[in-house]
């Protein structure tokens, strides 16, 4: 069981991963860590819109916004809507 007591031994490690892995090696190192893992920003100086996913983070925003609209007007017309899986279940079909 993990701990955050300031008496249990602690590393500091850095990991230097290719841009295209990075997300199933975070997801990995979460899933093995089970809570225990802290990242740092190395770019803390930045602000949130001189970063580099920006642009990716505004696509995820418009996307929800369509898919909000989608959804009410689905609903409006009274349409039945099946569940489509786990965000989990998506990424295992897209090879993350």
């Amino acid at each position: 069981m993990a701990s955050w007591f300031r008496s249990m031994d602690m590393q500091y490690v850095s990991i230097i991963v290719n841009e295209d892995a990075a997300h199933s090696c975070i997801k990995l190192i979460g899933q093995i860590g089970q809570g225990v893992v802290q990242f740092t920003d190395l770019n803390e100086t930045l602000t949130a819109f001189q970063r580099r996913f920006v642009s990716m983070i505004k696509r995820c925003d418009e996307l929800e916004r369509k898919l909000k609209y989608f959804s009410g007007e689905i609903e409006k017309c009274g349409m039945p809507v099946q569940a489509a899986g786990t965000v989990n279940e998506f990424l295992e079909l897209d090879g993350g």
